[in-house]
């Protein structure tokens, strides 16, 4: 076994010289471009791998010759001061796709190679095009493009020049079909907002008619609650039949029957006025209660007419139940003036200055004596102290008076429980 240095292997896939390399290496600039030329065939018609691509298709088509190899290849297009030979640009040129256009390749090709080498290549007869920027040779046609290369081009240009209008139509005719179908859509949009905003004025009226009829219905409710008349609610002028169940959404007269009958009239006006409106929704007192926040005794006591509602809970009952607040501030005012310790008082009143019965008046065969200054037989027609007032008319003007502010709330009770001390 041999101890001696091996000799390195040579790499047979030659290293990527760039286009600065290329430029440097070349006898002129010329050749230069003519190598970069040969070279841009191999990327851009066979992409990635080109050069081993070339190879594969001259096997392939016949083209194959002895001493063909990759690094031939590569020489010739990157060692090579004046480009590589012809007969290796035939063979590029031959192995390309079908679809190139390899005429006018070849005659592009020539004309580099004579900028390159100051001569057409030996033994080609074909057409020559000069390369852009590159004056034609005088007193050589050759050097000039070769009519059957112009025709092919202007050919080319005017297809693209076709299919690119083709293109700028078809997108203009998708802009305005995409432009009408907007505006169509824009006007049916713009017919329906008109009714939809029609629909909702005649809403809006609709709504302002029921909330005016249901605040008429309260109010005469609240009359009829402060008449004291339970008839004038229970029997009915004309005895009409019952709605189908179908059609009775409200039933009407349900939380009403749960008021107080021992509370005052203005409360129970009050608790009227909000049983109303929460038979108008069909509420029952546990729902009202959830959703005015407000605990459920207090507001059975409010519906009932056992309790006035404080100004936070007024607020919240006239926004669930959609009434007047100020039908609701009035009422609870009121209601607030009377208590029904005062009722009590006013019925005791009522009671005690009841008008005794006639009496028979006195004859004169039952008078003993006829002295003329006995007040029996001889009444005084002027009497000199005047007729005691009615209880109640007092009791309601010292509650008038308190509510004037004209009395203090001391002043209010001395009074008033010196009148009742009368009883």
């Amino acid at each position: 076994m041999s101890t001696g240095q091996r000799e390195p292997r040579r790499n047979a896939r030659p290293y990527t010289v760039d286009e600065d390399t290329i430029r440097t290496r070349s006898a002129n600039p010329d050749a230069a471009e003519y190598t970069l030329y040969v070279r841009s065939l191999i990327t851009d018609y066979l992409g990635f791998g080109g050069q081993a691509k070339v190879l594969e298709h001259a096997h392939n088509r016949g083209l194959h010759y002895p001493g063909l190899n990759r690094q031939k290849l590569s020489e010739q297009l990157s060692r090579y001061r004046r480009g590589p030979t012809w007969e290796m640009t035939e063979l590029i040129i031959a192995c390309l796709p079908d679809t190139c256009d390899t005429a006018g390749i070849r005659a592009l090709a020539a004309g580099w190679y004579q900028c390159a080498r100051g001569q057409l290549p030996d033994g080609y007869d074909g057409p020559v095009s000069r390369p852009p920027g590159k004056p034609g040779l005088r007193n050589v046609p050759e050097s000039e493009p070769a009519i059957s290369v112009l025709q092919r081009q202007v050919a080319r240009l005017q297809e693209r020049l076709r299919a690119e209008t083709e293109r700028h139509v078809s997108n203009l005719r998708t802009s305005e079909n995409a432009r009408n179908q907007a505006v169509r859509q824009a006007n049916q949009l713009e017919v329906q907002f008109h009714q939809v905003r029609e629909e909702l004025l005649r809403v809006r009226g609709i709504a302002a008619e029921i909330a005016t009829i249901r605040e008429e219905y309260a109010r005469q409710c609240v009359a009829l609650e402060l008449l004291a008349a339970p008839g004038l609610r229970t029997t009915p002028i004309i005895d009409l039949p019952q709605l189908p169940a179908t059609r009775r959404r409200i039933r009407f007269g349900l939380l009403v029957a749960t008021i107080d009958a021992q509370a005052p009239p203005t409360r129970r006006a009050l608790a009227r006025y909000l049983c109303v409106y929460a038979e108008f929704d069909g509420i029952s007192p546990t729902e009202l209660a959830t959703r005015a926040d407000i605990a459920t005794a207090v507001t059975t006591d409010i519906l009932a007419g056992r309790h006035v509602p404080t100004a936070a809970h007024a607020s919240r009952l006239a926004d669930v139940l959609h009434c007047e607040p100020d039908t609701l501030r009035h009422l609870i005012s009121a209601a607030s003036s009377s208590t029904a310790v005062d009722e009590d008082f006013w019925s005791i009143a009522r009671s005690v200055d009841a008008p005794p019965p006639p009496e028979a008046p006195p004859t004169a065969g039952g008078v003993v004596g006829m002295d003329p200054d006995n007040p029996v037989t001889r009444p005084h027609p002027d009497p000199t102290t005047p007729l005691a007032t009615p209880i109640v008319d007092r009791l309601r003007q010292l509650a008038a008076l308190h509510q004037q502010g004209v009395i203090s709330d001391g002043e209010h009770a001395e009074q008033r429980a010196r009148i009742l001390g009368e009883l």
